[in-house]
């Protein structure tokens, strides 16, 4: 199966990187799948301008010529996508907001057979982020499987470091071998 795992967080190697790894660590033992990694903090990414050169255009491709090419390319032929991101005020960091909305450019080729692995790392609320995966599914027909990690706690207003979050570390890794295996 080929992967792609578009990192969101600036923070590399942080929360949402150690949860998208434990995934790719339960992928990885079923088996050799080709995985690519986007660190969408590193790359150039401009936000969607509106211009719905996307719809109109008969190719259907995206005006802006950056970056996000490298992932409209890859996206193709993967099967699964894994989306690691923190949540920042209630919703996916702007790094991935960006490449979410460029994604209105594959709209036309179809979503259909694409499984997405939404990993989420938040300290608040984090409906805002997993409703939008769930609104988008059906009418994209998109296999969708989420996995969230709260790292605060209220009560004592501290930071929980993602280590003492096993039963979500456990969930991920699990998620990855089941759609690694084929069970979606």
């Amino acid at each position: 199966m080929r992967a792609i795992v578009l990192h969101g967080s600036p923070r590399k190697g942080m929360n949402s990187d150690t949860l998208a790894g434990e995934f790719l660590r339960g992928l990885a033992e079923t088996g050799a799948h080709e995985v690519k990694h986007f660190y969408l903090n590193e790359m150039s990414v401009r936000p969607c301008q509106g211009c719905l050169s996307c719809a109109s255009s008969p190719s259907h491709r995206c005006a802006i010529d950056d970056d996000m090419g490298l992932i409209y390319e890859a996206y193709r032929d993967a099967g699964l996508i894994v989306w690691a991101s923190p949540m920042y005020w209630g919703y996916i960091t702007a790094q991935m907001k960006a490449v979410q909305d460029r994604m209105e450019a594959l709209a036309w080729e179809g979503f259909d057979g694409k499984t997405f692995a939404v990993l989420l790392t938040y300290r608040h609320h984090y409906e805002s982020a997993a409703n939008m995966f769930r609104r988008i599914a059906p009418h994209f027909h998109i296999d969708l499987h989420m996995v969230s990690c709260r790292t605060y706690d209220p009560e004592m207003r501290l930071d929980i470091p993602i280590e003492a979050c096993a039963a979500e570390l456990r969930e991920a890794y699990a998620l990855g071998r089941r759609l690694g295996a084929g069970a979606g």
